[in-house]
This record gives structure tokens, C-alpha cells and sequence, in this order.
């Protein structure tokens, strides 16, 4: 196994992963919860450990992680799959924004429900969890065309929801 000697990791330096996990423990916990995972932390806690134990380094560790807990989600969830998975945002207490804001928020969270699980997954990981089209390739298992094609979609069905009239919408 290459990280026996703790000299390297698939981020660098100990402390490189150490700063990684720290970033991304809560993204991928949260990333979890969105398909339903019943123990979100073991499954963000397993993909770490799946990328650590790997033999071959990946060339894009993040990318890596995400697809990791998408797939140990999914099939934590296998005997559910007939329930619709939600791709909802979970703000904290004390951290919400103005009433505007929230409104908005809130509108924009409904209509991505009504987008197709494909494009608002793909949508959700470029804008929110701030993957690159080539990590989020690599997450899903897609071509990056797909990608593209994906987030492009779920734009513009997004923008057609939140302004039917054709005119100027707060995030056009």
C-alpha cells in the first residue's frame, strides 16, 4: 500500500489531507444526505478510506470522493430505490440569509426539484459543490461533453421555471 510511510497522500503532504478531509468531510456528508444515506458520516468516512487504500492514485481525488459516496449511497439506499431522491439544501440555524434572499433561495430550490434528477445532479455539483466539469465527469462516470450538456440543460429549464415571461429574472 503507497501511504504506509505517511510521507505522500493522494492530496500530498499529511497535512494537505488533513486540510482536504477538514474541507470536504462536510461537503460529503451533506452530499449523502441528498441521496437519502441513512449514516451519511461512515459512508463520507468510507470514501476516504477507499481513496487512501487505493494502490493506483487517482488523478483527481475530489472527483473521486464525490462519485465514491454517490455510489456507497445509492447502494445503501438500493431497497428504497423507488422513492424519489432530493437534491435539497439543508440551511443551518443562525446562517440564513435575508427574508429576500430566503425567498429566492426558496423558489429556486423548488423548481430544481422539478428538473430531472440527471441535470439537477450535475447542476448541483457545478454550482453548489463547486466541481469542475472534468471532476464532475469523473464523479458520474460521464463524458465531459455530457457534463457540459447536462449543466446547460438544467440552466435554461431552470431560467424558463423562475421566468416563464421571457423577461429579466433576479439570476438571469
Amino acid at each position: 500500500m503507497q501511504f504506509l510511510n505517511h510521507t505522500t497522500t493522494p492530496f500530498g503532504p499529511p497535512s494537505d489531507f488533513h486540510e482536504a478531509f477538514a474541507a470536504l468531510y462536510p461537503r460529503l456528508v451533506s452530499y449523502a444526505l441528498r441521496y437519502g444515506a441513512t449514516y451519511p458520516e461512515d459512508i463520507a468516512q468510507e470514501a476516504f478510506v477507499i481513496l487512501m487504500q487505493r494502490e493506483v492514485p487517482v488523478e483527481h481525488p475530489t472527483a473521486f470522493l464525490y462519485g465514491t459516496v454517490r455510489t456507497l449511497a445509492l447502494t445503501e439506499r438500493r431497497p428504497m430505490k423507488n422513492k424519489n431522491l432530493s437534491l435539497e439544501v439543508v440551511v443551518e440555524q443562525g446562517r440564513a440569509a435575508e427574508a429576500d434572499e430566503q425567498l429566492l433561495n426558496a423558489e429556486v430550490r423548488e423548481r430544481m426539484r422539478t428538473l430531472s434528477p440527471t441535470f439537477r445532479e450535475a447542476l448541483w455539483l457545478f454550482v453548489v459543490e463547486g466541481l469542475s466539469i472534468k471532476e464532475i465527469s469523473d464523479a458520474l462516470g460521464i463524458p465531459e461533453a455530457t457534463v457540459k450538456t447536462r449543466i446547460h440543460r438544467a440552466k435554461a429549464q431552470l431560467r424558463d421555471l423562475l421566468n416563464p415571461s421571457g423577461g429579466i429574472h433576479a439570476l438571469a
